[in-house]
Formats: structure tokens, sequence, C-alpha cells
């Protein structure tokens, strides 16, 4: 009798990664719903899934109006997807797909921090980033930034650590960040420009640069041909976005830039964070990457990991620059990526020691700058808790308001309706409504012929016509 054959160890390895994997899985849905009832949407989420069921009813909304957010199409395409769900079920499952989208931005964080430091620095970038309360407040409420954010981190770990035979991998994840925002296009460019300079001694040269240059187009011309398609004109994101930002009075134009650079560092990762990064980033083109599992690699080889990743910041610096130039709105969420790129520089300080103790220098007082503000931010994510959790409930009393009968009665009896403006997008897509054509309420009282959805503390409780639901209240004068 034979026997029995040795299992391997490459054979047992499967089984442990599966294990590994039914735990990760396991946490993911454990943290997803203790976070359910600190969810909410932005209102460009809430933009999206209106629109979303617009166009899967087959009317194509306003894109154009001057008073609805700028369309982006790839959460445009997830409203049309979600839309069979119903208003309540597709803002819930947008919700989760949030959580699940900061669950890869910090895989992503890890995978960039362990390319440049191994392990160690992986993980210490993975806690700074899911410590930051400003990340965790756009994740709460759904802002786009962060898949976006995601997707390009996840793309230049690969490019960090196989830079030219994972390309076409990270110019796919760049071509579907590019429609989230179009700073991805410079970043998908400059990526293709370079892999066309690395590979000009190959003899494949011709088809691969080709296979690039079509991934580094390909979010470009889907978004102008998204925006002409449904609007008639290839540009309206960029000219519509202008225009808007003059209406709401958002901070723009190169007079702000600086400012808004400043203070956005600090709001997102904090000016000690930022300071380690270029501090490691400097360092480790200037003496030599000091990578993972590179120390027999040349000079040159170690930098290229480095090099790529100060490029990350530097370009996302300037893209956040051409916005100033383009005198389009500065907001803090167009700097995370750099900002991350950033982060993941300091933590890759933290295997240095060995080697030089300047970055590690740098990133140790930074990291006393974190734990002396972690009083601060523990009481500032709490407080965004607290509100992310009122603004919760005030969300599904809105639902519950707009499916009760009674209202819904009184609204096919009424000419008009006007809605308080947090409130248009949801409304729109509960009533299967094109947002721009729900004028904003000048009041919480409509006027003859009318109904109005307005907040429940600017309507007295015995104001005739009235319908209370919690935070939101429904008043007709039809």
């Amino acid at each position: 009798m034979s026997a029995p054959a040795a299992v391997s160890p490459r054979a047992r390895r499967p089984s442990i990664r599966a294990v590994v994997l039914v735990l990760l899985a396991a946490a993911a849905v454990g943290l997803t719903w203790f976070a359910l009832p600190y969810l909410t949407l932005s209102p460009d989420a809430r933009y999206s899934l209106a629109w979303g069921v617009q166009l899967a009813a087959g009317d194509v909304p306003d894109f154009a109006a001057a008073n609805v957010t700028t369309a982006h199409p790839l959460p445009v395409a997830l409203g049309v997807l979600l839309s069979p769900l119903g208003p309540g079920a597709a803002a819930e499952v947008y919700s989760v797909l949030s959580v699940a989208a900061f669950g890869l931005l910090l895989y992503g964080a890890f995978r960039l921090g362990r390319a440049l430091g191994g392990p160690w620095a992986g993980a210490l970038a993975l806690v700074l980033v899911a410590t930051r309360p400003r990340l965790d407040f756009f994740a709460a409420h759904g802002f786009i930034d962060i898949p976006f954010a995601a997707l390009v981190l996840v793309a230049a770990a690969l490019a960090a650590e196989q830079p030219q035979a994972r390309s076409l991998r990270a110019l796919g994840l760049l071509a579907l960040a590019g429609l989230l925002r179009p700073e991805a296009w410079g970043l998908a460019a400059l990526y293709a420009a370079w892999l066309a300079w690395a590979w000009r001694d190959d003899q494949q040269r011709v088809r691969r640069v080709g296979q690039v240059v079509a991934l580094a187009v390909s979010a470009p011309l889907v978004w102008m041909l998204f925006d002409l398609v449904f609007a008639g004109d290839p540009v309206l994101s960029l000219t519509g976005t202008q225009e808007r930002s003059d209406i709401l009075a958002r901070p723009s134009g190169i007079g702000n830039l600086l400012p808004e650079l400043r203070s956005g560092l600090e709001d997102l990762i904090g000016w000690p964070l930022a300071a380690a990064g270029v501090v490691a980033g400097a360092w480790a083109l200037a003496r030599g990457g000091a990578g993972p599992g590179n120390e027999g690699e040349g000079r040159d080889e170690r930098r290229v990991p480095f090099a790529l990743v100060v490029a990350l910041v530097l370009a996302g610096t300037a893209a956040f620059a051409a916005l100033a130039l383009a005198d389009l709105p500065l907001n803090d969420r167009y700097l995370i990526v750099p900002a991350l790129a950033l982060a993941a520089l300091a933590a890759a300080g933290l295997p240095s020691a060995r080697r030089s103790l300047i970055p590690a220098l740098a990133l140790g007082l930074a990291l006393v700058g974190v734990a002396l503000a972690a009083p601060d931010d523990y009481r500032e994510t709490a407080d965004m808790l607290e509100l992310s959790q009122r603004k919760h409930d005030a969300d599904e009393d809105l639902e519950r308001l707009l499916s009760r009968d009674d209202v819904r009665t009184q609204l096919r009896g009424c000419d008009g309706l006007v809605v308080a403006d947090s409130a248009r997008a949801a409304v729109a897509a509960e009533l299967e409504r094109d947002p721009a054509r729900l004028p904003r309420a000048a009041g919480p009282l409509p006027d003859l012929g009318q109904g109005a959805v307005s907040t429940s503390d600017t309507v007295s409780p015995d104001a005739p016509g009235a319908t209370r639901v919690g935070a939101w209240t429904f008043v007709t004068r039809c």
C-alpha cells in the first residue's frame, strides 16, 4: 500500500488564501452593517441617481441647466443600473458601494506604501489614510472623489511595483477614474508618454504604444461623447462647471490657488505628513530609492517607483493649478490624490532608518504631530458621524413623506412643486422627475396652486395643508 502523497506548502497556500478572503469579506460585511446608519449621500450622488431614473425611463435630463451639478458619466451609468431597485434601495446600495470604494482606497494606500517601503510601510500608510477625518467624511457622504482616488492609488501601486509589465492594467484603472474626474486624463497621458519613452528600443514598440495610447484617450473621448449625445455639446462639463462656479460663488481663479492648496493639504492629511512625504520623495530621488526587495538593483531602478509617485504628487498639484487657471471651482476634495501620495511617501520612511536617518526623522516628527492632533481628530470624526446619522435619518423621513398616499394624491392635484435646495435631487428621484424641472423654493410656503417640500424647522406645526414626517414637511396650496 503506497504512502499518501505529501502535501506541499504550495498546495496548502490556496486554502489559506481562501480563509483570509473569507475573513476579509466577513469584516467588510460587518463594517458595512455598522456604517449604514452613518451613511448619507452628497448632492452629486443624488443627482446621479435622479438622472439614472430619467435615462432608464427613456427621458433625457437637462444636464445643461444652470441649477444642477455637473454630470459625471460613470456615476450616472451607475444610477441607471440601480434605478430598477427604487429610489430608497438605490440610495442604500450606492452608500454601500461608497463604503466598498473606501475599502479600495485603503487597499490602494497599503499597496502603494508597500511598493515604496515594504509591508510595514504599507500598513502605516493604510492606518494614516483610515484615520484622516476629512476622508472619512467624504466616504460617509458618497463623494465620487473617494472611488476616483482609490482607482488612481491602485493604478499607481501597480505601476510602482512593475512599471512596464502592469501598464495596461494601470491604464485601465485610470480610464475608469477618468469617467469620475477629468484629472485622470492627464495622469493617463503622462504615464503613456513615459511608457512610450521607456519602450523606445522595443521591437514591438508600435503595437504596445498603440495599446496604451488607446487606453489613455478612452476616458476623455467617452466623456465628450456622453456630453454630445445627451446635451449636444461635447465640452458641456467644462463650460457648465465654469458657469456654475460663478453662480455658487465657490473659490476659483489663480488668486485662490495658494490659499486653497495650503488649506486643502492641511485639512486632508496635515502639514507634518505632507512635509514628511516631500522629504522622503526628494531623498529617494537624490540618493536612490530603498524599496522592498530591491537592494540588489541599481540606483536608477530603485528610483523608478519613487519617481512615479513623486510625479503623481506633481501632476495632481498641477491639475489643481489648471483648475485655477481655467477659473473652475477649487475644493480640497480635488487634492486627495496628491495628498495621499505624499502620505504614502511619508510612510516609506519607516524602514529607511537603517539606510538614512533623514526620511525616518521626518516621519517621526510627522507621527508626533499626528499623535498630538489625535484627540481633535477623534472629536471631529465623532461630530461628523453624529451629523451624518442625523442626515441619514432625515433622508429616510423624506422618503417616507413622499411615499405617503395622501401626499402623492395632493401632488397630482398641484400645478407645480417647489423644493428646498438640499432635497431637489432626492425628490426628483423619488417622483421620477428631472431635477432641473423642480424649482428651488423661495420660502417654506408655496404660492397658490403649488406644493412645497420644506424642512420641518421652517414650517409652523399648525400651518394649513401641511403634512409632517420628521425632518421634512409637504405643504400644499393646491
